[in-house]
Order: C-alpha cells, then structure tokens, then sequence
C-alpha cells in the first residue's frame, strides 16, 4: 500500500488592467561611479573647496609630498640593496683570502689534509655561494620579465 503526498496549491493572482487603462511600467536606473587615485575626484575636490576655500590646493599638496616621500623611501631601498650586495661580497673576498693564506701556512708547515679541507671547502662554498646567486639572479630576472 503506497501513499500519495498531495500538495495543496492556492490559486495564482494574475493582475489585470482595467479597461480603458494602460499598463504602466516603472523603470529604475542605477547608475554608478568608481574612481580611484591618490587624490579625489574632480567634482569631490571642487566640493572641498567650496566648503572651505583651498582645501583642493591643500590635498593635491599632500599627494604630491606623500609621492616625493614613496620615491624617497624606494630609492633609499634600492641603494641600501645595493650596500649590502657589496658589503657580502667585501667579506666573501676576505674569507677567502684568509682561508687561502692559512692553507697556505698549514701546507708550509706540513699539514696537507687540513690545507686541502680548509682552501677547499672554503673555495668551493664562496664559489657556490656567488655561482648560484648570479644564477638565481639571472632566472628571478629572466621570469620578472617573461612574466612583464
């Protein structure tokens, strides 16, 4: 024995026009605005400046001063990068240089295994060390502009 659900339906309403009269439609527009930069815009800046005379100057004023300072900050990172890729290489020359030498004292004085370690390892890790940074350089570069 099987059971049927039934639904109970309410009669749909369908609106009607009375005769003689039209069928009126309303219409809504939406209109909208996007703008984006460091300074408002035009008709938003004119409106500050009718509040109160000069604002507009006044906030052009401090997008320009707030640009000059990212450009300065920038160029101060970029020099400071700079710094610090010569001071790495400063010291990579001078540890290499007194590995060498002392590899050079421990061969004079007899010790061939410590000499071969000590310029060796020492060698071989400043040269991976520059090899594979011009390396991961020259690939950070090559997809920077691949991907441009």
């Amino acid at each position: 024995m099987s059971k049927r659900k039934s639904k109970n339906r309410l009669p749909t309403k369908i609106p009607t026009v009375p005769a003689g009269q039209k069928e009126q439609t309303k219409v809504a527009h939406l209109t909208q605005q996007q703008f984006s930069g460091p300074v408002p815009h035009p008709q938003i800046l004119q409106g500050y400046d009718q509040i109160i005379p000069g604002a507009a100057e006044r906030i052009l004023r401090m997008a320009e001063e707030d640009a000059e300072h990212q450009r300065k900050i920038e160029k101060t990172a970029i020099t400071l990068a700079g710094d610090e890729v010569k001071r790495g290489q400063r010291y990579g020359l001078t540890i290499g240089i007194f590995a060498f030498i002392t590899s050079i004292i421990a061969l004079a004085l007899g010790s061939e295994k410590t000499a071969i370690a000590l310029g060796g390892t020492t060698v071989v890790g400043l040269v991976a060390v520059f090899v594979t940074g011009r390396i991961k350089q020259s690939l950070t570069k090559d997809n920077g502009e691949q991907d441009a």
